[in-house]
């Protein structure tokens, strides 16, 4: 009984450790505006988020690889990503930060198919 109770209580701390946190920031869509490019082709991404408590967020962007470029007139919640020279999906990631210790990410893949040569050098 006592064995019971000691695993019980270890469950309980445990699912209480993963609740969420309510201050964390919300970020309700992350959209490229094109999802498929060639090599060096570029798209837009907007990230929608807000907070619960009204703060200000500041955005930052990371991708696995190809180039994120910030519009510096903005506040950082749209970015134009160009990709790069290779083939395949790439992964890129915005997090908001509240500025009081909240934050939060999503994720939007981009895949860089191969240019039909057709469509070269016209």
């Amino acid at each position: 009984m006592l064995l019971l109770a000691v695993i019980l209580a270890g469950f309980a701390a445990g699912c209480a450790a993963a609740s969420i946190n309510p201050h964390a920031p919300v970020i309700s869509s992350l959209v490229a505006e094109h999802t498929t490019l060639y090599p060096l082709g570029n798209t837009t991404i907007a990230c929608s988020a807000s907070s619960p408590d009204g703060a200000a967020l500041k955005y930052r962007w990371v991708c696995n690889d190809g180039t994120i470029i910030q519009d510096p007139a903005g506040n950082g919640s749209t970015v134009k990503y160009e990709a790069p020279r290779t083939y395949g999906d790439f992964h890129i990631m915005a997090t908001v930060d509240d500025g009081l210790g909240n934050s939060a990410n999503k994720t939007v893949t981009v895949t860089v198919i191969v240019r039909d040569p057709s469509q070269c050098c016209r």
